[in-house]
């Protein structure tokens, strides 16, 4: 069984031995190769340089799944304005609905533009050079990009304020959230990974999140699912609690294949709420403990969630994404710690 079959098998509850690692890198693999950032987002996107960070990393640290390409948001293409330090992470720094009146200039279909093209060129340089492993593709929650497109600050206080503002912004968002994932996923994707870092019950509100992320999450699910691929949902904020159990519920009935867990939450929450509807992805804490380390923290911590989740359709992950500036070599103890428990499987 190679990467991609120990990925797929796991993610669809099929196959319950080893453990597949995946790593949602969105711009470490620059690390990998000490390639400055305004490299790969020059005047056009280095597709192809962006699939030998990609590759480099993989090679380094030996995870299953990769994310295909050197991430950003793509807002350039609706209007936004996205800044690329040399040594530093995509941010945004202009939002494309800042005014509202521009939502209605704009078409959800605008979002495939130069970015994404180039972006999708990688994902296909790495599919093509490595078919053994899998590839995700990594798309905006709903209110994850509403905060992308309008802010949010002024996402918040338009629910409040203005829920018609709020209305027009999150329709806008998913329109564009299933053209992306679409376009991106086509014939070359496993997955696609919902990541949802502002779809959060503990900032937006209980209602608010299961109005705009997890209704939304169910159609977007079911359009990737037509498509024969698996579709995986990363919300932050607290679900492990028995105030939220209602909250996590309604997120996995939604028929995301897979559910990731963010830091903050218990692992036995967690599995209450996913043990047999869906596969559970999450794991050590990405701000704290891959960030600081030492070793021994990190596999303490590895070998903690392996012992809570191995037998239980888990991918391991850890908490969020990546970005450069993490330490490779802490990402590579956490690895070794995974590889050294299968071999004992």
């Amino acid at each position: 069984m190679d990467s991609r079959e120990l990925f797929l098998s796991t993610l669809k509850r099929e196959y319950n031995g080893k453990v597949p690692l995946c790593i949602r890198d969105l711009t470490l693999g620059m690390d990998a190769l000490n390639v400055p950032t305004d490299q790969v987002f020059g005047k056009e996107y280095n597709s192809k340089l962006s699939a030998e960070c990609v590759l480099a990393l993989q090679d380094m640290v030996k995870h299953d799944v990769t994310m295909g390409c050197i991430f950003s948001y793509g807002l350039e293409a609706i209007g936004g304005v996205t800044k690329y330090p040399a040594d530093g992470i995509p941010y945004v720094s202009g939002h494309p609905f800042e005014n509202p009146e521009m939502i209605d200039s704009c078409n959800p279909s605008d979002i495939t533009g130069p970015l994404l093209k180039g972006m999708r060129e990688s994902c296909e340089i790495v599919h093509s050079k490595r078919p053994d492993l899998a590839l995700c593709i990594n798309v905006p929650g709903p209110l994850t990009m509403s905060g992308f497109a309008r802010g949010v600050e002024t996402l918040m206080m338009d629910f409040m304020m203005n829920p018609d503002i709020a209305e027009k912004v999150v329709d806008f968002s998913v329109k564009a959230i299933s053209i992306e994932s679409e376009y991106m996923s086509k014939g070359i994707a496993d997955a696609v990974y919902f990541a949802s870092a502002t779809d959060n019950p503990d900032m937006v509100g209980n209602d608010e999140y299961l109005k705009y992320s997890v209704d939304n999450i169910r159609k977007l699910s079911d359009q990737v699912h037509s498509e024969g691929i698996c579709t995986i949902f990363h919300p932050h904020g607290v679900f492990s609690t028995d105030d939220r159990k209602e909250l996590l519920d309604r997120s996995v009935a939604t028929g995301v294949d897979g559910f990731q867990f963010a830091e903050g939450n218990d692992v036995e929450g967690i599995l209450d709420g996913c043990k047999g509807k869906c596969s559970i992805l999450g794991g050590v804490n990405a701000f704290s403990t891959l960030l600081m380390g030492p070793d021994k923290r990190i596999i303490r911590d590895t070998n903690a969630f392996l012992d809570q989740l191995a037998d239980h359709h888990y991918v391991m992950t850890c908490s969020c994404s990546i970005n450069r500036g993490l330490s490779i070599d802490n990402l590579r103890v956490m690895s070794d710690t995974l590889a050294e428990f299968n071999r004992a499987r």
